[in-house]
């Protein structure tokens, strides 16, 4: 990622507003000299899946005040023997000084080591990344970094273990109808299978011996709980400290089948959260549930199914909801495997399921309404994304740090106290009302100073470019955007047109002109991550001298950099 003064007064500005969490970025004073603390947080980001920030010269207990640093390359030099000498083995550091407020600022990006590599260690003991903090890896945290370094061939299939002494009498009847009903339905050749037990076999919710397979039992079981506890999850509402006596409210134990735990969690978060008004795309005003049912169902969904079911559920691990004062928190046991954070935002479909016969059982998984526990096609964060920007809320965040992966959904407004201001005044003087996704199309076009068609296009997938077109004509219609040499752009805000990659990519239609394979290759490539040869081959499937052949045309442009030497296992690769 390419850091610039402009892009750590926004973050600053993110930290403040939703500071709850700063797993991906820590700030430290550093008025004295080397923080303290420093060798603890270096070693805890190298073992991160994705790249780490540290800010040297903000005061996070002062609101994350910017309080500077007196000589910014002396720090460098100090953090870089800390960094050489204390943790092993040394991630690499790539540092950027900047000056905001008349005040100097360091940044440290700290890249994560390969999988094989971790983890870690400052003075022989391993750490990882939270969301206050730096904490001492246990064992089962190491454990969940050792498997993630393991091949595909090599992962061990929890889900498909089977549980001795269980058969079909510890199945929720009611579940197991409506699941051997909807495979019938779905798949022609299975519907051909009359013996429901060896239908059962065959789709993986028992083993050749009647047992009962773990993926069957949790997806199923009337109790799964009763067999393995952690097979469950908890929610509560956590209060802040000035709240009174404890820390939690409404706190509850879910239990029961996959399905029935989802609708369990979606009502309690309903119970829980407020009720807004909001306008429709029509115009009218009406009241809804404060977190968008779509995107919270969807992720709940994601959490239940592709939580890890091997050592987390050994040291009973469960999934977590959490509703704060600034924010709704998911957490699921077990990191992503097989794509990074980044690339679930991406516009293709993302399809990566941790426990995939699970997965294969959820996809026929109804609730007591009949509606679909998980979509099953892999596009299901776009939708979140789209759900959580209709509904004027930030963009929800993902974080993953190799043992749990957790979703934030900001509460409040998606936009600053100025843009609010900015758009009532904007809807005063045209006389009209605007839907969230247009609000959300003029900031981005005021802050962005123009786009073209494609870039917008790109920004609100999966609305497709005719949908996009026809919201851009009603706004210029409206009078409160315009177009002129194919950018669009708010009148009297147009600038010269700068897209930075961490927030938008590269024009798909350079891409394209670069070469083939380019696309592909550069999309595997997230914004933030540091990925080996070897990670671009895995994500698009090319062989070692197409990667190469599409990578020299995005060194060439400056939209990609390599960090080591060519040939080298450990030289890794990220956008500009």
């Amino acid at each position: 990622m390419s850091w610039t003064d402009v892009r750590v007064v926004e973050t600053l500005a993110e930290l403040r507003a939703f500071g709850d969490d700063t797993t991906l970025v820590e700030c430290k004073t550093a008025a004295g000299g080397v923080p303290e603390g420093i060798g603890e947080t270096l070693c805890a980001f190298a073992n991160m899946p994705q790249a780490g920030v540290i800010i040297l010269g903000v005061n996070e207990r002062q609101g994350f005040a910017i309080t500077g640093v007196q000589n910014p390359a002396e720090m460098e030099k100090a953090i870089t023997s800390v960094n050489r000498s204390s943790v092993s083995p040394a991630p690499q550091l790539v540092f950027s000084h900047h000056v905001v407020d008349d005040k100097k600022i360091v940044v440290v990006e700290v890249t994560p080591l390969l999988p094989s590599e971790k983890p870690a260690t400052f003075r022989n003991k391993a750490f990882l990344r939270q969301a206050d903090g730096d904490y001492e890896m246990n064992s089962n945290d190491i454990r969940m970094l050792e498997l993630s370094a393991l091949t595909e061939s090599q992962q061990i299939l929890s889900d498909f273990q089977s549980v001795p002494g269980t058969d079909t009498g510890v199945l929720d009847p009611q579940v197991l109808k409506g699941f051997i009903k909807s495979v019938r339905e779905s798949r022609s050749r299975v519907a051909k299978i009359d013996d429901d037990a060896q239908l059962l076999q065959v789709t993986n919710v028992t083993d050749n011996q009647g047992d009962i397979r773990l993926g069957g039992l949790y997806a199923l079981g009337y109790l799964p709980q009763s067999v393995e506890p952690a097979l469950g999850a908890t929610v509560a509402v956590r209060l802040s400290r000035g709240d009174g006596v404890g820390r939690h409210k409404n706190l509850k134990e879910i239990e029961g089948p996959l399905p029935v735990m989802l609708v369990e969690i979606m009502e309690w978060i309903r119970q829980n959260s407020d009720t807004v008004s909001r306008y429709t795309d029509s115009g009218h005003l009406v009241d809804e549930p404060e977190f968008p049912p779509t995107a919270i169902r969807e992720v709940l969904a994601n959490a239940l199914v592709h939580r890890d079911l091997g050592p987390s559920v050994e040291v009973g691990k469960k999934v977590e909801v959490r509703i704060t004062e600034k924010m709704l928190v998911v957490v699921s046991p077990g990191g992503l495997r097989g794509l990074s954070a980044s690339q679930l935002e991406s516009p293709g479909l993302t399809k990566a399921p941790v426990n995939k016969r699970l997965y294969e059982i959820a996809r026929y998984l109804r609730t007591a309404e009949g509606e679909r526990v998980i979509e099953g096609e892999g596009g299901g964060i776009q939708e979140i994304l789209t759900a959580t920007r209709e509904a004027g809320l930030p963009k929800p965040r993902f974080i993953d740090n190799g043992v749990s992966f957790k979703v934030l959904f900001p509460r409040g407004s998606r936009f600053t106290e100025a843009d609010n201001q900015w758009l009532s005044d904007l809807k005063q003087e045209a006389k009209q009302q605007f839907t969230p996704t247009e609000e959300d199309i003029l900031i981005n076009l005021r802050s962005g100073g123009g786009a073209t068609l494609s870039h917008i296009v790109q920004l609100y997938t999966p609305l497709g470019e005719r949908k996009c077109k026809r919201i851009l004509d009603r706004l210029i219609d409206c009078g409160v955007v315009e177009l002129e040499d194919g950018i669009y752009s708010v009148p009297g805000e147009r600038k010269e047109i700068t897209y930075r990659p961490d927030h938008a990519s590269v024009d798909q239609h350079f891409l394209v002109a670069l070469g083939k394979n380019v696309p592909a290759v550069y999309a595997a490539i997230g914004p933030g991550e540091f990925v080996t040869l070897k990670d671009v081959q895995s994500r698009t499937g090319f062989s070692p001298a197409q990667v190469r052949y599409a990578l020299e045309p995005l060194l060439a442009e400056d939209h990609v950099v390599m960090l080591g030497g060519q040939g080298r296992k450990a030289t890794v690769y990220s956008r500009t």
